[in-house]
This record gives structure tokens, C-alpha cells and sequence, in this order.
């Protein structure tokens, strides 16, 4: 998590509108991946961030709002709590569910 934080910080230090992090948690530990999504929940408030993750719990977690692509189409967008309890697209739901991916 050490390493994620530090580019986090060099990334900030840029003053960027929008930080785009990809799988900002992948291959990190329960704690370290809790520690880096309460600095994202953190700097949301002044910051927009774009997360690509696979991690849908992390999404479920740190958005606000999701996007669901499939096969490089964007299927699904909207409020988070709203994508994941009531999906609008039969594949998101499908994703979601576990019954593909």
C-alpha cells in the first residue's frame, strides 16, 4: 500500500482536476486495500477520481457512481447504489449476479 499511497501523492502534487488510478488495490491485503480506499473516500471530496477495477466490492465501496463495460462497450452507468441493487441492463445484472466474468 506504501507504493500506491506514494503515487497517489506525486500524482497530486501536479494539481490534477481528475486522478485516474488503475486497479489502485490489486495485490494488496485486506488492511493496506482498506487504508488506500478510506484516502480515496478522503480525497473525493476535493478531487474527481476514475477507478478501473474488476474489485466490484471496492466499487461498491469507494463510488459514487459506476460504469459497467463489456467486450470495450460501456453497458450500464449511474449512481452506484442504484447499479448494483437495481441494475437497469440484463448483462449487468448477470455480471453482478456472478452468473458470467
Amino acid at each position: 500500500g506504501q507504493q500506491q499511497r506514494l503515487c497517489i501523492a506525486r500524482a497530486l502534487a501536479n494539481e490534477p482536476e481528475v486522478l485516474l488510478l488503475d486497479e489502485p488495490c490489486s495485490a494488496l491485503d485486506p488492511g493496506a486495500t482498506q487504508r488506500i480506499e478510506e484516502l480515496l473516500v478522503e480525497l473525493k471530496q476535493s478531487y474527481s477520481i476514475l477507478i478501473v477495477t474488476h474489485n466490484m466490492q471496492q466499487a461498491s465501496r469507494a463510488s459514487d457512481f459506476t460504469g459497467f463495460f463489456y467486450l470495450g462497450r460501456l453497458i450500464e452507468f449511474g449512481q452506484t447504489k442504484q447499479l448494483f441493487t437495481r441494475p437497469a441492463e440484463e448483462r449487468t445484472e448477470a455480471y453482478i449476479t456472478g452468473r458470467f466474468g
